[in-house]
């Protein structure tokens, strides 16, 4: 009888082990199932930002490429404002030179100006203007040049 008791209670506790189990077992079966349908979405999610990541990325390849392109634009600006700059450089050292030239003849001129008859008078001038003259071509010559380049 003590083995039927026994028995007994190792089957009820067996019972109760097996039913705590189930309860465990099915618990777990829950969390796989939220588990698993998160991972869906996550699936769906990640698939969407990928999606949105590589837009991204083909936006900023195309801004880049604008931006070369308009600095490529800038680099012809700059260049051809440092030829203006080389021109009025050549210009302003061509008219210091006639000036200088103008002034010396002005200055042998006063000093030669009581010897010397009024005719060489006006060849000191004419000199001067041929100078001015010979400078204007200059300038016209080195921009002729440059318009055809320039757009």
């Amino acid at each position: 009888m003590l083995v039927q008791i026994s028995a007994i209670i190792a089957a009820v506790a067996f019972v109760f082990l097996v039913f705590y189990l189930i309860q465990t077992l099915k618990s777990l079966k829950n969390s796989l199932d939220e588990i698993t349908l998160t991972m869906g979405q996550m699936k769906d999610e990640v698939t969407q930002i990928s999606s949105e990541v590589q837009d991204v990325i083909l936006n900023t390849n195309e801004m880049a490429i604008d931006v070369r392109v308009k600095l490529s634009k800038l680099n012809h600006l700059f260049s051809s404002v440092n030829d203006v700059g080389q021109v009025i450089h050549e210009l302003t050292s061509s008219v210091k030179q006639s000036a200088a030239s103008l002034i010396s003849a002005v200055k042998q001129t006063n000093l030669t100006q009581q010897t010397q008859p009024l005719s060489t008078k006006w060849k000191t001038i004419l000199q001067g203007a041929a100078i001015s003259y010979e400078m204007l071509q200059k300038m016209k010559a080195k921009k002729s040049p440059q318009t055809g380049i320039t757009k």
